[in-house]
Parts: C-alpha cells; sequence; structure tokens
C-alpha cells in the first residue's frame, strides 16, 4: 500500500473472521474466492483494525492502493465543465468513484431512490447517449455506476434498470451500451 510517500508490504495470514461459519465484512459472491476478503485483512492490518476502515473516503483508499494522485468534487462546489471532466477520465481509464454524505444517525442509510449514503460506488462508464423523444431529439449526459456489494441495492430513479427512460433510446445505441437490466449492482443515472 502506498502511505507517506512510499510503497508498504502488509504481511497478513490467510485466516478470515467470520461468524456462524460466514466471512464477517467484505466478500465475494463465488464461496471459494477470497482475494477481496484478504485484502480488507491487509488493508485494516495497516490501519489497526477493521473498525478503523469506518468512514475512509474512496480518494484516501484510491491513493493507498495506487500510489496515484487523487482529485475530489463537492456536487455543491462542481466546476460548470464537470462532465467533460469525466468524459476526459473515462477515456484516460482513470479509476473514478462517488458517494453521497452518510446519514450521522442511522449506518448505511438508504435513500427513497434506491442508494446507501456514506457508500463508495464506481463510476464505470461515462457517456453522451443519443434520445429520440417524440418532442426532441439530442444527447444525454448519463454515468454507469456500480455498488461494490453487487446486489439488489442499486438506484430505482430515472435512467434506473427498466425505467421508461431507456425506450427512447434506439436500439443501437442501447446494444452499444451493452444495456442489460440485471440485480447485479450496476446502474445508469442521468448527470445533473
Amino acid at each position: 500500500f502506498w502511505q507517506y510517500g512510499r510503497w508498504v508490504d502488509v504481511v497478513i495470514d490467510d485466516r478470515l473472521p467470520t461468524y456462524n461459519g460466514e466471512l464477517m465484512f467484505l466478500h465475494s459472491a463465488e464461496n471459494n474466492e477470497f482475494w477481496s476478503a484478504l485484502l480488507e485483512k491487509a488493508y485494516a492490518k495497516l490501519h489497526g483494525s477493521y473498525e478503523a476502515l469506518k468512514g475512509g473516503t474512496t480518494c484516501e483508499a484510491m491513493e493507498d492502493f495506487t500510489g496515484g494522485v487523487t482529485e475530489m468534487y463537492q456536487m455543491d462546489e462542481t466546476p460548470p465543465n464537470l462532465f467533460h471532466i469525466l468524459l476526459k477520465a473515462h477515456e484516460r481509464n482513470s479509476m473514478m468513484g462517488c458517494s453521497l454524505e452518510p446519514d450521522p444517525n442511522v449506518l448505511e442509510a438508504e435513500t427513497p431512490q434506491g442508494l446507501i449514503r456514506g457508500h463508495a460506488y464506481s463510476i464505470t462508464r461515462v457517456k453522451y447517449v443519443d434520445i429520440e423523444t417524440p418532442n426532441q431529439s439530442g444527447k444525454i449526459p448519463l454515468l454507469r455506476l456500480r455498488n461494490p456489494w453487487g446486489n439488489e441495492a442499486e438506484w430505482n430513479g430515472p435512467w434506473s434498470d427498466g425505467s421508461p427512460e431507456w425506450r427512447f433510446i434506439p436500439d443501437h445505441e442501447k446494444e452499444e451500451l451493452g444495456l442489460t437490466f440485471d440485480v447485479d449492482g450496476e446502474f445508469w443515472m442521468s448527470f445533473q
């Protein structure tokens, strides 16, 4: 991990914390896959405990895992060209993430639109998508996000899986997007 301007090796064993035979923290959907839990264990050791991992930022984690430099934008102070910045970052294969401010009173509070407060989402695609409605045609800025839990906790607002907005997207565009509506933690939303 990148710490204090240098790479730091963290040595761990392969014993993982369980409760009633189930992994307590990060786990894969595949029962025989443990790399993510082992990586989390090493990261927890680096920080002193699993408890110390609560409340970290996506930027801190990206810096620790890659040694790269991060940029962070608060949505109430965004530059007017933020979508263009995201497009260019996506074209350069930059890692991107986002999150909602946590609710200080409720751990992992869910919004009415299905997003989890204080939870990190990865941004996996940034694209202007062709749209054709009865009244207009043009392009709409969309983001594809992924919940690392990879479960049914997905955005359920406009442009969510199976939402009516998708009927205005031409079939060739849907095909180019690789559009699927699965319960997999990945979803689209408009950039507003």
